[in-house]
């Protein structure tokens, strides 16, 4: 028999520690990244779950309320289609259709308009059919994961030709990679990052989500810098077995001499020195093609998974629709 019992300041202690017995988690199931979030964005409220068995804690259930605008809630596990799900040690088994059950009684109870799931892609090959058959509408998406092996040479041997030609480039016209913690620098390529997501036509993440994350220890920031200049960076994420490549930014007049190409070199060598088993290069949008062919390049295999929503209020739920644009537009230029 099990239960599940809210994470709270007195058991908060427990999360990590069963989370890194958990197959596959990523730094999105961590308390660090949980933390981070609820203080970036007012409106997003953690509701994590322990899960236990005869006292023991065998497992948790990351989630968010998102409350975009007045009387509008969603819960979400993960925002922004990240990994979340429910997470068990290997050796646990709990009834996961009970589970599913009780966040949709909770729901109706607490106004929640939408249940939205994000299963990584080992849950959605797995568990994927229980939500169909419970009401759910399946949402595709891909990352690209890439197995180091722990083997930095090998894995340089792999990739393709243009991009040991692209590292050699690099390398050659004095680009320099390394990471760094100062405050001047993340400032450098904060400004880097907003105009990268502009020209790509992105939602930036709020500069302080970034520190937060850089102070806890769970993220990293590789910086490429030519004559002294910063010309790219990538904020990265480690916990567990895995490293996450997560937000990246470069200055155009730069390219040539490949920075980022360099950047992903050196973490990727990073990940393998630190015994890190895997370098999720994050999801990429269908229609990018260039972007997804540029992960390849590295042998990083497109991997898939989904997430499953189910609408417990239609007309709070388009609200939300019609207003969704524009409220991403305000924020975009708050930013």
């Amino acid at each position: 028999m099990y239960t599940v019992e809210p994470l709270t300041p007195q058991n908060q202690d427990k999360w990590d520690v069963v989370i890194q017995q958990c197959p596959n988690t990523t730094a999105f199931q961590s308390l660090a990244w949980r933390d981070a979030l609820a203080s970036a964005f007012k409106q997003l409220t953690p509701v994590y779950m322990l899960i236990k068995q005869q006292g023991a804690v065998i497992g948790g259930l990351p989630a968010f309320i998102f409350q975009p605008m007045p009387g509008i809630r969603l819960w979400h596990s993960m925002p922004w289609n990240l990994f979340g799900g429910i997470h068990l040690t290997d050796t646990s088994h709990v009834n996961r259709e009970t589970l599913i059950t009780s966040i949709e009684t909770a729901a109706e109870e607490k106004g929640w308009c939408e249940i939205r799931w994000t299963l990584p892609p080992e849950h959605t090959t797995t568990y994927g059919d229980v939500f169909i058959e419970t009401g759910y509408e399946r949402t595709d998406h891909f990352t690209h994961l890439l197995k180091t092996n722990k083997d930095a040479d090998a894995l340089w041997h792999a990739y393709n030709k243009r991009v040991r030609g692209a590292v050699r480039k690099a390398e050659k016209s004095g680009v320099a990679v390394t990471d760094t913690d100062s405050e001047e620098a993340l400032s450098i390529f904060y400004d880097m990052y907003l105009m990268t997501v502009k020209r790509l036509g992105g939602t930036p993440k709020p500069r302080g989500l970034m520190q937060t994350l850089l102070q806890r220890k769970i993220a990293k920031l590789a910086i490429a810098t030519y004559r002294d200049t910063i010309i790219a960076g990538l904020l990265y994420l480690r916990f567990n077995r895995t490293v996450t490549l997560w937000c990246e930014a470069s200055v155009p007049a730069f390219l040539k001499y490949r920075p980022n190409n360099a950047i992903f070199h050196y973490i990727i060598r990073q990940a393998c020195h630190e015994e890190y088993e895997c370098v999720d290069f994050g999801a990429s949008p269908p229609e990018n093609a260039g972007l997804i062919a540029h992960k390849e390049q590295y042998r990083a295999n497109q991997t898939d998974f989904a997430s499953y929503t189910k609408v417990v209020s239609p007309l709070k739920r388009n609200l939300w629709t019609r207003s969704e644009g524009a409220l991403r537009q305000i924020y975009t230029w708050m930013q």
